[in-house]
């Protein structure tokens, strides 16, 4: 149970930073993100997979808070900036 909460943990917060640098500042989104990915995408959540997560959130953009919106919509950038 332990490994699974700390895998889930690792997941979000690479959901919210995204693979840009470490902040010194927490991020905002993190905590809104990992309640609304749990809600949001359950399925995904349980497969461990960042990507899926992420992908989930942003086709489920609309239904997320401005915090975790915010988030998602620069994730959502930086994928688009790394398919040109």
């Amino acid at each position: 149970m332990r490994s699974t909460v700390l895998a889930i943990g690792t997941i979000l917060s690479a959901l919210t930073l995204g693979a840009g640098p470490v902040r010194a500042e927490p991020d905002p989104g993190k905590k809104a993100c990992v309640v609304e990915a749990r809600r949001l995408c359950p399925m995904e959540m349980k497969s461990m997979s960042r990507k899926k997560v992420e992908a989930c959130m942003i086709q489920k953009i609309d239904q997320t808070s401005a915090t975790c919106h915010a988030a998602m919509l620069r994730i959502k950038a930086e994928r688009e900036a790394t398919r040109r």
